[in-house]
């Protein structure tokens, strides 16, 4: 069974049940077109652990390097919100009419009102968690993330708080939502930033990270594929390499620019 737990306002973050017959995830790739336009050039942030006190559980390490998430576009918060207001403003008038004539007795009426009712309540919901996510991001001390330190990979969504040890993450991947139906047309493929632990995995759109999603993945296939580099998580050295890293990075779908994070200069 698969399960989703959207970050607000964003449909890029899931977990659920592992690609099967998916490539060696401790070969690094990265497909054509990954990294869009839209994609964030910014490096990681180190950041203490305390960021998360206010809302979130603090994270395992006492410093981790993050890749904030970003807020939603405005232009898309107004315009799910225009549609559920239609949308209610449709069940409020059917609602009103039925019955006031031959043609709208019965449970006709009630029953589009309950169809469109269903739309609009997606509707409603979805422009809830946006505007909350457009609130929450905004704040300094409510960090919607993806963050890695010395013990681990960091998540903290709207629905979890989740701390994955470094010895139960499975893969690290940069692929596409739908990736085991290619042989199917008309699929959604929304590049995303995969993590994997056993049968669960975290599905992050690589428009919505907010520091370079090539750098992210790089760092974070890194720092798994290489224990012994682990100790320097955390430090000024560690996010060097990172922040040099970022600079190295382009807006491209190159496998080979998925290298190990450049050495401190």
């Amino acid at each position: 069974m698969r399960r989703r737990a959207l970050a607000r306002g964003t449909v890029g973050v899931m977990s659920g049940i592992g690609d099967g017959g998916a490539p060696d995830a401790r070969v690094a790739s990265v497909p054509a077109g990954w990294v869009g336009s839209r994609a964030s050039r910014a490096p990681l942030q180190m950041l203490t652990a305390e960021v998360f006190n206010r809302s979130f559980t603090p994270s395992p390490d006492a410093t981790i390097h993050v890749a904030p998430l970003r807020r939603p576009p405005a232009t898309l918060t107004v315009v799910v919100g225009l549609i559920a207001a239609f949308l209610v403003w449709v069940v409020v008038w059917i609602l009103v009419q039925a019955g006031t004539t031959p043609s709208t007795e019965g449970p006709v009426p009630y029953l589009i009102a309950g169809f469109f009712g269903l739309v609009g309540l997606y509707f409603v919901i979805s422009f809830v968690n946006l505007v909350m996510a457009g609130r929450d991001r905004r704040s300094w001390s409510n960090r919607e993330c993806v963050a890695l330190g010395r013990s681990g990979v960091v998540i903290r969504t709207q629905g979890e708080a989740v701390d994955i040890p470094w010895s139960e993450v499975t893969a690290i991947r940069a692929t596409v939502t739908n990736s085991d139906r290619a042989a199917r047309t008309g699929r959604v493929r929304i590049p995303v930033l995969r993590i994997e632990q056993g049968a669960r995995h975290w599905d992050f759109a690589s428009f919505i990270l907010g520091a370079s999603p090539l750098t992210v993945y790089t760092v974070l296939h890194y720092y798994w594929t290489h224990p012994a580099a682990r100790a320097e998580l955390g430090t000024a050295a560690a996010q060097r390499k990172m922040d040099a890293q970022a600079g190295a990075s382009v807006p491209s779908s190159d496998p080979a620019d998925a290298g190990p994070p450049s050495p401190a200069g």
